[in-house]
């Protein structure tokens, strides 16, 4: 396997930096380090350029905080500045490095990859009714907060040798506390994630011969037409991480017939014809709903239409059609209250647009 050398140049090109900040401030210019930033970036910019050459850089203190949906989950916060746009600059050099020896289905953090084409994956393997009887479903426990440091370096190692990239890239790695884990709210983790479980990828399906298996994060789906292979491949899977990453699986993990239930995966239930929008996250959608009927009149306009548009994106890839009828297209109140929003901001009602409605004609654009 080729090693990487002299990527440091690269990264603290001045051109490179201005093209993180771009990247990094997208969708964030309300934010105080954006603003500081965009006053001055010549100062800003070069500022960075300098603490990286002369490695006076460090990552800074995080700012810890909580977040319980879908699940109670750690988020780590890092200042926009210095730390989002060196951790962007630094993989504009290294992301074209690492996306090829990743296994083709792996969907987490890789261009033009994602939760959609994760599912679209899903449903032609399932078109294979044959060999697709059952699914094991696995979900690392712990994944992130259990990332060993001196294993996750060993592993980029393989792939980079340049000793200023390694300072830098130590330097994130060992600033999260307790000497182990990888935040999440960093843009590099969810490449560290790749990175640390790409030869276990690699293991389940050239060692172990696996056709049908995805793995997004650390939540993965394999796929086979006897149950008692997939029993050996999950105590296989179990040995590998302890042996070697130093992780276990999760208690959810589980066996199951396909036809009988489905695939609850990556907020959808998949079967072999057809997909839904998981239960809780069909849930949320309808409290949604409720909280902006009671509370419009004092929610900002742009929050009432992202968060419907968020959710009408998500059952455009679904059979979701009745769940939007009965919700949203259907319903006046809701319809009233986007026209009035989209009104406030001078733009046109997204729903209309998205499904070629008119104020009369709601209900006929998706019979």
């Amino acid at each position: 396997m080729k090693r990487h050398s002299n990527l440091f140049e690269s990264i603290i090109k001045y051109e490179n930096i201005q093209f993180a900040h771009k990247q990094a401030k997208r969708g964030k210019p309300h934010y105080s380090g954006v603003r500081m930033v965009e006053s001055n970036p010549d100062k800003y910019l070069k500022q960075i350029q300098k603490s990286l050459i002369e490695k006076t850089f460090s990552t800074s203190d995080y700012k810890i905080f909580k977040v319980s949906v879908p699940k109670e989950r750690e988020i780590a916060k890092l200042p926009y500045y210095p730390d989002r746009i060196v951790q962007h600059a630094i993989m504009n050099i290294l992301r074209p490095i690492w996306d090829p020896i990743f296994i083709y289905d792996v969907y987490s953090a890789i261009p033009k990859k994602g939760i959609h084409r994760a599912i679209t994956r899903l449903k032609d393997f399932l078109k294979d009714g044959e060999n697709t009887k059952y699914c094991l479903q696995f979900d690392i426990s712990k994944f992130y907060p259990s990332v060993n440091h001196d294993i996750l370096l060993e592993l980029i190692k393989r792939k980079i040798k340049c000793c200023d990239t390694l300072w830098l890239l130590s330097d994130i790695i060992y600033s999260s506390r307790n000497g182990k884990g990888i935040p999440i709210g960093n843009f590099t983790s969810q490449y560290f994630a790749n990175i640390y479980l790409n030869w276990f990828d690699h293991y389940l399906k050239e060692a172990l011969g696996i056709s049908y298996y995805i793995r997004y994060s650390d939540d993965g789906i394999i796929l086979a037409n006897d149950k008692q292979r997939l029993r050996n491949i999950r105590e296989a899977i179990e040995c590998y991480l302890a042996n070697n990453l130093k992780l276990s699986l999760n208690l959810k993990t589980q066996i199951y017939p396909i036809d009988k239930r489905g695939i609850d995966f990556l907020g959808y239930r998949t079967f072999r014809n057809y997909s839904l929008l998981r239960k809780e996250s069909a849930r949320r959608f309808k409290q949604k709903l409720k909280m902006i009927k009671k509370q419009w009149n004092r929610l900002p306009p742009k929050h009432i239409i992202s968060s419907v548009m968020s959710y009408a994106g998500w059952i455009k890839h679904c059979n979701g059609y009745n769940l939007m009828r009965t919700h949203v297209l259907e319903n006046c109140q809701v319809m009233e209250i986007m026209d009035k929003s989209s009104d406030l901001l001078n733009i046109e009602n997204p729903l209309r647009k998205q499904y070629s409605i008119g104020v009369s004609n709601a209900i006929q654009a998706i019979q």
